[in-house]
This record gives C-alpha cells, sequence and structure tokens, in this order.
C-alpha cells in the first residue's frame, strides 16, 4: 500500500485488497459479531411466534383489513429491528477492523483473534459513541417534530407541515455535517490512539478540517458500492422470505420470512462492511499523512511491530 497522499483509487484499491488478504480478520470477524448482534431481533421473533403475533396467513389477509394491514407491520418490524441493532454494531465493527487496516498499511496480516484482543478494550466506548450519536439524533429529531405539531396547533396545519418541512432538512444537513466532522474519524481515533469519547470526536474534528467534502464524497462513493453489492445479494434471501409466506404459511411461514431477512442483512453486512470500514481507515490515515506527515513515521515503522499512533 502505498504511504503518500492517498487519491480515490488508492483508498478504494487498500480497502479491497486489505479485505482479500485478511478475510478471516476482516470478513469472518464480520460475520460473528453481526450474527451476535442479530440475536436480539432473533429472539423478539420467537416471542411474538409464540404469543401468536407472526402468523403469515394473517398478514397475507386484505391489507384494507385491521387484522391484516397489522400482522404484515408486525413481520416487517423485527427485520427493521435488525437493521437498528446493526447499524449500532457497524460503529463498533469500523472500530475492530481498523486495527487490522492499520496493519495491512505496514504490510502485516491481522488474525481475527488478534484483532479482537487487541481490540475489545475499547467496545464499550465504541458501544458508547454509537448510541450517543443516536440518542442526540433522535432527541433532536423529536424536537423538530414537536416543534411543527405545536405551530401546526397555533398557525394550522398547512403551516405546521410547512416548518416540519424545512426544520427536518435542516436536521438532515446538520446531521451529515456532524457525521462527516466528528463521528465518521472517531473509531478509527478512539481504537489506533486510544482516546475516550470526547478525545475521539474532538481528534476526528481536527483531522476532518478542511476536507468536509473529499471525505463526504469518498464516503458516499464507498456506501453506493457497497449497497449495490447488498442488492445483488439480497435477492436470492429475499426470494426465500417472500416465498416463505405464500408457500409455507401459518406462524412458521412467518418465523421464516423474519430469519430469512435476518440471516440476509447478516450476510449483506459481513460483505460489506469490512470494505466500508476498510475505506473510512484509510481515510483516517490519509488525512494523517496530510496534516502531519504519518508517511515518514510509517515508512520507519514498516519494519518494526506497533499501531499507527501519534
Amino acid at each position: 500500500m502505498a504511504l503518500r497522499p492517498l487519491g480515490l483509487g488508492d483508498v478504494f484499491d487498500g480497502a479491497f485488497t486489505t479485505v482479500r488478504r485478511n478475510p478471516g480478520a476482516m470478513v469472518g470477524l464480520s460475520a460473528v459479531v453481526l450474527a451476535v448482534a442479530m440475536l436480539v431481533p432473533a429472539v423478539v421473533a420467537l416471542v411474538m411466534a409464540r404469543a401468536g403475533a407472526l402468523d403469515a396467513d394473517t398478514a397475507l389477509l386484505d391489507p384494507d383489513s385491521g387484522s391484516g394491514s397489522g400482522a404484515f407491520s408486525l413481520l416487517s418490524a423485527v427485520p427493521y429491528l435488525g437493521l437498528l441493532v446493526g447499524s449500532v454494531v457497524t460503529v463498533v465493527l469500523n472500530g475492530l477492523l481498523v486495527r487490522v487496516v492499520s496493519e495491512a498499511v505496514l504490510g502485516r496480516r491481522t488474525s481475527a483473534g488478534e484483532a479482537w484482543r487487541r481490540t475489545r478494550g475499547q467496545v464499550p466506548r465504541l458501544l458508547a459513541l454509537s448510541l450517543g450519536a443516536g440518542f442526540v439524533g433522535l432527541l433532536v429529531l423529536a424536537a423538530v417534530v414537536g416543534a411543527a405539531v405545536l405551530v401546526g396547533l397555533g398557525a394550522g396545519t398547512l403551516t405546521g407541515v410547512l416548518v416540519g418541512v424545512l426544520l427536518g432538512l435542516a436536521w438532515s444537513v446538520a446531521c451529515v455535517w456532524l457525521l462527516v466532522r466528528f463521528l465518521l474519524l472517531a473509531p478509527a481515533a478512539m481504537v489506533l490512539e486510544g482516546t475516550g469519547l470526547r478525545a475521539s470526536l474532538r481528534r476526528a474534528g481536527e483531522l476532518s478540517r478542511g476536507q468536509f467534502w473529499r471525505l463526504l464524497g469518498i464516503s458516499l462513493l464507498a456506501r453506493l458500492a457497497a449497497g449495490l453489492v447488498a442488492q445483488v445479494f439480497g435477492v436470492a434471501l429475499g426470494v426465500v422470505a417472500i416465498g416463505a409466506l405464500f408457500l409455507v404459511g401459518g406462524t412458521t411461514g412467518g418465523l421464516v420470512y423474519v430469519f430469512a431477512q435476518l440471516v440476509s442483512q447478516v450476510l449483506t453486512s459481513a460483505i460489506t462492511t469490512p470494505f466500508v470500514s476498510g475505506v473510512t481507515a484509510l481515510q483516517y490515515v490519509d488525512q494523517r499523512i496530510r496534516k502531519e506527515g504519518l508517511d515518514v513515521a510509517l515508512i520507519a515503522a514498516a519494519g518494526e511491530p506497533g499501531d499507527v499512533r501519534r
């Protein structure tokens, strides 16, 4: 991997090469972590099935009927819960996988067990980072919705909707800005530099200053490429899930539908998350090369064991 400022091609090629050379530490570790995380929605699905709330036959009733639409909503809720849990775990995975990428930059390979042993102490902080960011975002969104409702009650529905749309757009822009400026590189800083929660956010802000559009563009392209791959791999299990509703039916069909969706999420994320995480880790390395001359330290460290540190 080139130890110099990285272009788009260098970042994408470096991420792909790291995944290819470290499949166990990248894809294997991602699959294990995501599978463990999916135990939460899986248990929820089993509890709902035992209560008779996942009946495929009821879900396929006329959607205009209350029972049919309600049952289908319950069937769809569990996979959405899986997506929510997966989004939280992805931040943790970014931290775990950045360790592998940091060693790959120096031409070294890392096993899944080694990556876990050297990073597990940071997992609580990574979880706190993910949950804290999500909580703040939801809190602000709730404030936006509340403000729109209050305006609607006082000045009319149309005015309330207009205010809600404008505030919603402002909230979306603010979320993107905060994500790129303070959250994108924070997991890498936390793991590789051993910083705490607040220090990692501050460090990410330092590294991303003046680089917003570059970081955003590369990140969006990586997620677009990963999304296209995920769609291809998710089609087969999606067909199985829908087929279970019509061909199997009953609670068994509902469970097959839900578990097929959850397995699809694990498989597609295990394939795409390592690439996206690799891109993010290399963006961190690139910013440090550009701003701090990290390439000199990396060249000196290439023949010695160690981490990418300050």
